[in-house]
């Protein structure tokens, strides 16, 4: 369950300089149109700060290659999503990070 698409759940500067701006899903992702919009909408947000004056300022160290996006989920996604996610990978990439799913432990 994707929830409030306009804030970042979780953002973290790295030693290295890059940073992990961290989407929680708050239960297992449905396959459903609603679910993959709140998810597109919530990417587009980090994506948007990502690419902002703030948070170069804040990561003035970080690059497309220590920039990642990471989906953390509580259950491994059903192969439906598993495709949708993978789409997504291309598009974060063209606006200077990585895309990730990460399973809770």
């Amino acid at each position: 369950m994707i929830t409030d698409p306009d804030s970042i759940d979780l953002f973290g500067v790295r030693k290295d300089g890059g940073a992990d701006l961290v989407i929680v899903s708050g239960g297992p992702l449905d396959e459903s149109p609603e679910t993959q919009a709140l998810l597109l909408d919530k990417i587009e947000a980090y994506l948007g700060y990502i690419n902002s004056p703030a948070f170069h300022e804040e990561c003035p160290q970080a690059t497309a290659k220590t920039t990642r996006i990471i989906l953390r989920l509580s259950e491994p996604p059903t192969p439906l999503m598993r495709q949708f996610l993978e789409r997504i990978v291309p598009w974060t990439t063209a606006y200077h990070t990585s895309f990730f799913v990460e399973l809770a432990p």
